[in-house]
């Protein structure tokens, strides 16, 4: 992972948890929290943005708004199409969508009977329907 390769030791749950506020082990960790659950929860976006801006700056604070329009964008996309994960990322991360509740997110309420006690989806699509 990317953090790891990095050196930070990175708090997943803590980023997954909507009403975390603290550091989660990256560089203005707590601001770049704040501002994201503010654009993707709803929230006081100018004021966590300044916030953030005042912790990493004006071009830091943008690149990481064009971050969360991105993902934001390439997440609806692949659940739109139903892209599903190749055979090493699915792998590699039954244990991890596993602990982080990822296969229990809303979308796959939407799937028809939901996923089977039990069964791993072996593609994002199946967790959509």
């Amino acid at each position: 992972m990317s953090g790891e390769a990095n050196g930070l030791t990175i708090d997943l749950d803590a980023t997954l948890d909507r009403d975390h506020v603290g550091e989660v082990g990256v560089p203005a960790g707590p601001e770049l929290l704040a501002f994201a659950n503010a654009v993707e929860l709803g929230g006081d976006i100018d004021a966590t943005r300044a916030a953030l801006e005042a912790t990493i700056g004006t071009d830091a604070t943008l690149e990481a708004a064009a971050i969360v329009a991105i993902f934001n964008g390439l997440v609806r996309v692949a659940d739109g199409t139903g892209i599903q994960l190749d055979d090493g990322v699915f792998t590699a991360s039954i244990a991890e969508r596993e602990r982080l509740g990822i296969n229990e997110f809303a979308g796959a309420a939407n799937t028809t009977g939901g996923v089977a006690e039990g069964a791993v989806p072996s593609a994002v699509a199946d967790l959509f329907g």
